[in-house]
């Protein structure tokens, strides 16, 4: 497809040359319509050529993919330029030992691998390709396309990617409202319902078809490594457990038990598959499951005077799931309150917090709002980000959203 010139707004211009991965859509001189995914050549309100892009009005930007530099004649974004994004971002993961045919990392990060709003993940023999609107999706298809040809060009096996869309407004109210496993489409062969792929030798069953979430982030790899230095003999709570990542993490590091509660059965009865896949036998009885509203299961366990020494606080940023409604910069100084409840009075304990967002508090502000509510003190063991395979762009922080945070929790105050 040819691209389509348009002249950009001498702010918008500075932002392109800059090395910015977007720009407003607003910032378009004299365009009243742009078609969604329509490959875009930017340039100045005095025709200096800037740069190449994608409209993405569903989200309101200009996604740019190639700065003047990389511009040759007036086509662009073929197969040979997505073959090229794919080969250079596969070399990279390739240097962090992750591409083995086995495992789970993320193959393209976005503006990180000069693909903004497109995403990509593989897992063992098979990968995820999302765009995050629409009009993204016959380009997440052209990556899809693309890394089937490189991984069998550098002899690794690529059976078939998975394309969904990730769409603006979406999220556990609109995965209801609408058949995921429709727009789901695949390059390649289709991945088995249920697939087993290992991070760092553990296995985890994902699965790829359906919804967004396919059971494991792997932006949280290293996290779930570091784990085992604060847990061993603990009594460990894991709440917004999902499929139990972090629970099994816990339970392999020989936690003294292992509490994982989550508002919905279903992920719940995927973790303890999890669990079996380790070897671990998920009804013992150092291991418990609850299907609950986190909040509610808080406050009944503080009234039965139960105690943890370590606390996960891994929720999502926002959820409407049944009968709860959780936002993350309205609640979590509350959760972190009644989580540093559960510490015995006179000892503490120790808590993990992540917070996912991309233009949010940081996780440091919830952290000190929720310990004032508590009445504790605290201190920072480490603060952690986003693993290697996930680059971002030095001038673009809205890309790095994962924070963890590791707090040492004192005693109550009197």
């Amino acid at each position: 497809m040819s691209l389509h010139g348009v002249t950009v707004t001498v702010g918008a211009g500075e932002w392109v040359r800059a090395g910015q991965p977007q720009i407003p859509i607003a910032e378009v001189v004299g365009e009243t319509v742009l078609d969604a995914g329509r490959p875009v050549r930017l340039f100045s309100t005095v025709g200096e050529a800037l740069g190449a892009g994608v409209a993405d009005p569903e989200n309101e930007v200009v996604r740019i993919w190639a700065g003047a530099a990389e511009l040759e004649g007036t086509r662009a974004f073929d197969a040979a330029f997505f073959r090229g994004r794919v080969r250079r971002a596969l070399q990279l993961r390739q240097t962090m030992g992750l591409v083995d045919g086995q495992s789970a990392y993320r193959l393209i990060n976005g503006e990180g691998d000069g693909l903004s709003g497109v995403s990509a993940d593989v897992y063992g023999e098979y990968a995820v390709a999302t765009a995050l609107s629409r009009g993204l999706v016959g380009h997440a298809r052209s990556v899809a396309e693309a890394a089937l040809v490189v991984f069998a060009d550098v002899g690794v096996s690529l059976r078939g990617v998975v394309v969904k869309t990730r769409l603006k407004a979406q999220g556990a109210r609109a995965e209801r409202a609408q058949d995921l496993r429709a727009q789901d489409l695949i390059v390649g062969a289709e991945p088995p319902a249920k697939l087993i792929v290992r991070e760092a030798g553990v296995p985890y069953e994902v699965h790829l078809r359906g919804g967004i979430n396919v059971g494991l982030f792997s932006d949280m790899r290293e996290h779930r490594a570091g784990l085992g230095r604060f847990v061993r003999g603990k009594r460990v709570l894991n709440t917004f457990a999902y499929t139990g990542a972090l629970s099994l993490a816990a339970a392999r590091a020989a936690a003294a038990a292992v509490v994982s509660v989550d508002l919905a059965a279903g992920p719940l009865a995927w973790a303890r598959e999890n669990f079996r896949l380790s070897g671990l036998d998920p009804e013992a009885p150092r291991f418990r499951w609850e299907a609950s509203d986190v909040f509610r299961f808080l406050d009944a366990e503080k009234t039965q005077r139960a105690t943890y020494d370590v606390i996960i606080l891994d929720p999502p940023t926002v959820s409407g799931a049944g009968a709860a409604s959780w936002a993350a910069k309205r609640d979590y100084p509350e959760l972190i309150a009644a989580a540093c409840a559960l510490f015995p009075d006179d000892g503490g304990g120790h808590l993990w917090v992540s917070s996912n967002n991309h233009r949010g508090a940081s996780v440091l502000r919830h952290v000190e709002a929720g310990l004032a509510l508590a009445g504790r003190a605290a201190a920072v063991l480490e603060l952690g980000g986003l693993p290697p395979d996930f680059p971002t762009p030095s001038n673009w922080p809205a890309a790095r959203y994962l924070e963890v945070c590791q707090l040492r929790v004192g005693s109550k105050a009197r």
